[in-house]
């Protein structure tokens, strides 16, 4: 009888990894649409401070999210950040990192889904953490992420809405 050395799909995850302030961080392939190389945004007023603004993405103008200032950090110096392109309610949305690293397949077993360990609120995007090598992996939900305290963006090829439950006004 021949074994194989191929592992069962359900028994390991694919993700992306990037890093925001250099720590790893990765998300589930299947949130991911593309990648694209940091580009003009154009800031909109009144939105919340973690949006950056919007982008063009062929001819579709869509929300871009900083990351950095999403989890408090400070500004990145680096000019040269990616933008992971994810879907929420069928709408893009650009969600800004510091560099996209690499997509790994890793076992299930070589992430810890207690979350009670890491100190967070479970209604958060941490999902767990991957150890790979000698290196920790913080495992995010990105679309959690983007709609955190509510946040709504809808559009359509002519415009586009980004909501909060506690609406900012001028």
């Amino acid at each position: 009888m021949a074994f194989s050395n191929r592992t069962n799909a359900r028994d390991e995850m694919q993700m992306l990894t990037f890093s925001l302030d250099n720590v790893l961080y990765g998300v589930n392939v299947s949130q991911v649409r593309e990648v694209k190389n940091f580009e003009g945004v154009t800031p909109v007023p009144y939105a919340p401070a973690y949006v950056r603004g919007v982008t063009n993405l062929r001819g579709e103008v869509i929300p871009v999210i900083d990351l950095r200032k999403r989890f408090g950090m400070n500004d990145s110096k680096n000019e040269n950040n990616n933008i992971m392109i994810i879907v929420q309610d069928k709408h893009p949305v650009g969600i800004v990192v510091d560099a996209v690293m690499e997509v790994l397949t890793l076992p299930k077993t070589d992430i810890d889904t207690n979350t009670d360990s890491l100190i967070v609120d479970k209604s958060e995007a941490v999902l767990g953490v991957a150890k790979h090598d000698k290196e920790l992996i913080i495992l995010l939900d990105l679309l959690r992420v983007a709609c955190k305290d509510g946040l709504t963006l809808t559009g359509n090829q002519k415009g586009f809405q980004i909501k909060t439950e506690k609406q900012q006004t001028p």
